[in-house]
């Protein structure tokens, strides 16, 4: 049974076939929890997912000695080089197709990996593109495209630095991991656009008085808004909302499928990831089936908003 860290550490290690990985129960534990029917279970048939405890063991410190560019590794294989949303390249131009971008626009980008996706959107729509991203300077920027039309700078969520009046659109992705108000964040947003300008959100909100404290850990992120902090917020920056659609169930199975289809890449290499990898791997996998699990259970939500700044009145 693989039911600590040191255990999962040293399955992963060794050759394929020898014995299951976490990774192999991750994936078969989620595609059981998307079932249809899955709601008429019973509390004896069902399986939960395999969650490996925390434990002063020697595979706990080895993941605890994961560095965060240690886990970017992954996060490159999973989703692309630099993107951080599952789906990768695929899921953000389906976003910024929700857009009327041109050329000649200027796209304000910022959230997680906003870098990386500002390259995927400027090579794709040929538009410009101001990345304010939460990950760090040193993290993989701008992939594709002309990197002369994607901007980088820092997001800071406490006091976003937009230039005011400037940008036609706005892409926000998960721009409240690291923190921030709804109402600076979005007031900020908006003081950015001109009008008629429009914004899509994509971020999870808590629908929970106390979000888990170990899945805030394994993400290194800080709790997300109340789930009706969010339409208010927009409300009050002056946006309309057009649109409010539940991408939980899409990001689940986007998740599973990136997760199938790196575990297939792993057993068809010759080599197997050294311990510190396969650490970071824990880690990684770990965070994803905790978030599966809270959106399975109704206590996170991953939503997907639309709207338009409102025309002012002179």
């Amino acid at each position: 049974m693989l039911n600590s860290p040191s255990a999962i550490v040293e399955a992963i290690t060794r050759p394929w076939g020898t014995q299951d990985s976490l990774l192999r129960r991750t994936i078969a534990s989620g595609a059981r929890l998307l079932r249809p029917g899955r709601a008429a279970e019973t509390a004896a048939t069902r399986v939960e997912p395999v969650v490996p405890p925390v434990a002063d063991s020697a595979g706990a410190e080895a993941s605890r000695a994961a560095a965060p560019f240690d886990r970017a590794i992954w996060s490159n294989r999973l989703w692309g080089e630099g993107m951080t949303l599952p789906g990768g390249a695929e899921e953000v131009l389906r976003l910024s197709a929700l857009l009327p971008l041109a050329p000649e626009h200027t796209l304000l980008l910022a959230g997680l990996g906003a870098r990386a996706a500002g390259g995927v959107v400027s090579g794709a729509r040929g538009c410009f593109v101001a990345a304010h991203d939460l990950l760090p300077p040193e993290a993989p920027g701008p992939g594709r495209g002309s990197s002369r039309r994607v901007t980088s700078a820092a997001l800071a969520p406490e006091a976003p630095d937009f230039r005011l009046g400037y940008h036609h659109h706005a892409l926000l992705l998960e721009p409240f991991r690291r923190g921030g108000a709804p109402e600076g964040l979005l007031r900020a947003t908006a003081a950015a656009l001109r009008d008629g300008g429009e914004v899509v959100l994509l971020d999870l909100v808590s629908c929970d008085d106390a979000p888990e404290s170990r899945w805030l850990h394994a993400e290194a992120r800080r709790p997300p808004p109340p789930d009706a902090a969010l339409p208010a917020a927009l409300e009050q920056a002056g946006f309309r909302i057009h649109v409010v659609e539940d991408a939980g169930p899409r990001q689940q199975r986007a998740v599973l499928q990136g997760w199938a289809s790196l575990l297939a890449a792993l057993r068809s290499q010759e080599t197997r990831p050294a311990p510190r990898e396969a650490a970071a791997l824990v880690l990684e996998a770990e965070a994803w089936l905790l978030r599966l699990r809270l959106l399975r259970e109704g206590r996170l939500r991953l939503l997907r908003w639309h709207a338009t700044k409102r025309r002012t009145v002179v």
